[in-house]
């Protein structure tokens, strides 16, 4: 397995896997849902924008979107990693989002990729990695505590974790 960071040159391998994760699902923020393959070009070119802090809407910070590859040419999973958190994502968000395509779950791609997500923190000289879990995202909650998470706090919809790197 390994990550591969999104290239305004991807294509239908990567927007088949966005098509096997939900709008929202487990608070992934996914936007390619049911996006008409022809629009999916300008999201790669904006997310590979965002890498670089190019045309970033006023709240967000630098992040890089990654796929993660169970063989060389099927991603499985993706996940991004914001590149360090202003003060409102320090509170409501975190360094890490990720989800795996539908057909993959239960396989342990999700503890890959967030075992890889977090060296790609160290990478960036993040020491704290601050991850959040919907509650009722067992798997998740579960993944994040396997890679060494630690309960920091807790809201009604969700758990906040830090990851010490």
């Amino acid at each position: 397995m390994h990550l591969e960071a999104l290239s305004a040159r991807d294509g239908l391998p990567q927007y088949t896997l966005l098509q096997q994760i939900g709008q929202n699902e487990n608070g992934f923020h996914n936007d390619v849902k049911d996006m008409p393959y022809d629009a999916f070009p300008a999201w790669l070119a904006q997310k590979a924008g965002y890498a670089k802090g190019l045309d970033m809407p006023d709240w967000m910070v630098p992040e890089t979107t990654y796929w993660l590859y169970a063989d060389d040419a099927v991603p499985v999973a993706c996940g991004r990693v914001r590149h360090y958190l202003n003060e409102a994502l320090q509170k409501d968000g975190g360094h890490i989002g990720y989800a795996v395509g539908a057909p993959f779950r239960g396989r342990g791609y999700g503890n890959a990729l967030l075992h890889l997500l977090l060296a790609e923190c160290e990478k960036l000289d993040i020491r704290e990695a601050h991850i959040g879990a919907n509650k009722d995202n067992v798997p998740s909650n579960r993944v994040i505590l396997r890679n060494g998470g630690v309960l920091l706090r807790e809201s009604d919809e969700k758990n906040y974790y830090i990851v010490r790197l």
